[in-house]
């Protein structure tokens, strides 16, 4: 599995194959904002250095993507094709954000397990509890230099 950071000139390419694959492969866990943010995601926007889309690539095929701007606090997702679940593809993706980020900041919903221990097992700590737009009670989760101010300011 190679794991590839996209460049921003790389994103007009690719965005509608990864838009597509969000839609296909997210089982209606992914809010719909976060994935119209992706659709509209720019090259700007991606050169930034609080955001940042990573894939896991099988040879040619998509096997997972995990996209966040503003180090997660407007927007994260992480989706792995149903196919390779259970691979570590996702914690894979997971991890390479870590580093790539300074702070990183995801929201789970309560009932998504094994996304709840994905995260834990990479040291991410829950900091906010709260109803996302699904409706659904959801989990902050966060790695990193997070700071509740940040929290504050943009959990609600």
């Amino acid at each position: 599995m190679n794991l590839v950071v996209l460049s921003p000139r790389s994103l007009q390419q690719v965005q509608p194959i990864l838009v597509r694959f969000v839609r296909q492969q997210g089982d209606r866990r992914i809010d719909k904002q976060d994935v119209n943010w992706l659709d509209y995601l720019t090259p700007a926007m991606l050169a930034d250095e609080e955001t940042a889309l990573v894939v896991a690539l099988d040879g040619k095929r998509l096997a997972g993507v995990f996209a966040v701007a503003r180090c997660g606090l407007t927007h994260s997702l992480l989706v792995v094709d149903r196919r390779y679940r259970r691979r570590g593809i996702g914690r894979a993706l997971a991890a390479r954000m870590c580093r790539l980020l300074p702070k990183l900041y995801v929201r789970v919903a309560v009932d998504n397990e094994p996304s709840l221990a994905l995260f834990h097992r990479l040291g991410f700590q829950p900091v906010k509890a709260r109803i996302a737009p699904t409706e659904k009670p959801t989990l902050w989760l966060a790695f990193g230099g997070w700071s509740a101010e940040d929290l504050e300011q943009h959990a609600g």
